[in-house]
């Protein structure tokens, strides 16, 4: 009988660290996801989404898609950049992240003037607050060690 028990203590292990595994793969595989759209694919959907939420017009939403198809394509363009300087498991000096986030954060203030050129006063405020929730969510899953998307952050 002691066996049988011991059988199944194991066999439990077993499907239990086998679930675990499973679960770990497909985090990374959803991580992975963002990078599979073209910088075109990335505006269309970020505009069609701030269309719905903003309710813009037609015009708004041709200089929309041109913006963000910019800086989407600098985005993509800085990121390989960044990558590239580094192999492996090499991490960013801290001189070096700091020089990054420093030019991310440029990026986003002069994407934000550009925006606040198109929109009207009550849809920028309302975008604005959008990206402060956005904000918050992303600080908030960093501090717990998860992505913005809920899966757990690669050390």
């Amino acid at each position: 009988m002691k066996n049988i028990n011991n059988m199944k203590k194991i066999a439990f292990i077993v499907l239990l660290g086998l679930s675990f595994a499973l679960h770990a793969q497909r985090g990374k595989e959803k991580q992975h996801e963002r990078n599979e759209y073209t910088p075109e694919q990335q505006a269309v959907l970020k505009t069609k989404k701030m269309a719905l939420h903003l309710d813009l017009n037609e015009d708004q939403q041709k200089k929309l898609i041109e913006i963000n198809k910019k800086w989407a394509e600098k985005r993509a363009k800085e990121r390989e950049e960044f990558k590239a300087q580094f192999e492996g498991d090499q991490r960013p000096d801290a001189d070096t992240r700091y020089k990054h986030q420093v030019q991310m954060l440029d990026n986003r203030m002069a994407y934000q003037k550009e925006v606040e050129k198109i929109l009207n006063k009550d849809q920028y405020s309302t975008w604005k607050e959008h990206q402060e929730i956005r904000s918050k969510g992303h600080a908030r899953c960093k501090r717990r060690g998860k992505s913005h998307h809920g899966e757990k952050r690669e050390s």
